[in-house]
């Protein structure tokens, strides 16, 4: 049987079949040897006082015996069997201290046990009739009251309450600390494992844009101008768009390589963000948009992530207008203004609704606008939309001042 240890509030309040959490095997083993230390210490002195000793020995044997199969049977079975176990173990005492005044000590023992195994309305009756029944057990074979047979006993049996008490309430709140323990570390498994998707997704979302901005734009303008090659009556002609279209793939294939390196574009480290629109409008123009790049205000020293994003959004506008809106022209303007930088891309297109956009298809178009509003949306800018059937679009991506001032300072 198990002796102090942590006591539950379901065995506080009531009988109860079910398992509680075990002691520690320490205090078991201790209650274990305090019980054997003075069941033993009481027959030795049982025998030496008593003019029969057989009578000891055997209550002794009773007393072991019972103690030992409730430590191997019952201690796994709480509740109610452990507490009919006890109540065997205390009637069996009270035997003991009528036979001699030796085993009175055990009293103390029980006092824990007591404590631990029953609700606390029933413990604290049991516990005065423990130690009222080793003052008197004691009191009467000395044949005369003393003080110490009254508050010694009486005092063991409330220390080893207050002891069981307080070692219930320690182990109560190490069991709380545990769960709460492991409720943390399952949720910070949770986290991370949501965090990990997270950042897998968000990879995804950052190479499908950079793959659409690059290689898919490039390719859809190689196939435009293969198309235009193959309707060109005139040699001179086709071998121009075929010179194009040579190009274009080759800058694509460059762009690729940069993209995997993690460089930015090319023309825009080499030429900065004024003199790679400029070279983006020429290339529409040589695609069959005519491009026209304006500049507003003066320029100044913007984060290399800020310029990409202008320089992409650019790029997808153009995109857009020659392939979808079937446009003949169209005019690119970079503001600097004192709050923030935009790009403006007007094109004389068929339009569209942009309600109507909800974001990449299945067949993987679509994904345009999604991309240049993510990359906007990271810089702290935006992008709007003006547009109608027959009358044209004009997209706006405008990053505000502050945000591209922080990321410079960055």
């Amino acid at each position: 049987m198990n002796p102090p240890s942590g006591q539950t509030e379901r065995a506080r309040t009531g009988p109860d079949d079910e398992g509680v959490p075990e002691a520690d095997d320490h205090v078991l083993l201790a209650g274990h040897l305090l019980f054997a230390v003075l069941l033993s210490l009481g027959a030795v002195r049982a025998v030496q006082a008593s003019s029969t000793p057989l009578v000891p020995i055997l209550a002794t044997v009773v007393a072991a015996a019972w103690y030992c199969a409730g430590a191997v049977w019952v201690s796994r079975r709480r509740g109610q069997m452990a507490q009919l176990w006890l109540t065997g173990l205390i009637l069996i005492w009270l035997g003991l201290i009528v036979i001699s005044g030796e085993f009175v000590w055990l009293a103390f023992l029980l006092a824990l046990l007591v404590w631990h195994l029953f609700p606390i309305r029933a413990a604290i009756p049991i516990e005065i009739a423990i130690a009222l029944a080793a003052a008197v057990g004691f009191t009467a074979h000395q044949e005369r009251w003393v003080a110490g047979a009254i508050f010694g006993p009486v005092i063991g049996v409330a220390c080893a309450a207050v002891m069981t008490e307080i070692y219930q309430r320690l182990r109560a709140q190490s069991e709380e600390r545990r769960r709460l323990l492991d409720e943390l570390t399952r949720t910070q498994q949770v986290l991370a494992a949501r965090e990990r998707e997270a950042g897998r997704l968000a990879e995804r979302e950052r190479l499908a844009g950079e793959i659409h901005d690059t290689v898919g734009q490039s390719l859809a303008s190689v196939i435009m101008l293969l198309h235009a090659a193959l309707g060109q009556p005139a040699p001179a002609d086709r071998s121009a768009q075929l010179r194009t279209a040579l190009d274009t793939a080759t800058g694509a294939l460059a762009e690729t390589r940069r993209f995997v390196l993690g460089l930015n574009p090319v023309t825009l480290e080499r030429d900065g963000l004024t003199n790679a629109l400029r070279s983006l409008a020429d290339d529409s123009s040589a695609s069959g948009l005519r491009t026209v790049f304006e500049q507003h205000g003066n320029s100044r020293p913007l984060p290399t992530a800020v310029q990409v994003a202008l320089l992409r959004a650019a790029q997808e506008a153009l995109s857009n207008a020659r392939r979808h809106a079937g446009a003949n022209s169209a005019t690119m303007t970079l503001t600097y203004q004192s709050d923030e930088v935009s790009i403006d891309v007007v094109d004389d297109g068929h339009g569209f609704d942009p309600t109507a956009h909800d974001g990449p298809r299945r067949d993987g178009t679509g994904y345009g606008l999604t991309a240049m509003r993510g990359r906007l949306s990271q810089q702290g800018g935006d992008v709007s939309i003006e547009s109608g059937s027959g009358t044209g679009t004009a997209v706006r991506a405008r990053i505000p001042v502050s945000a591209a001032a922080e990321e410079l300072d960055a």
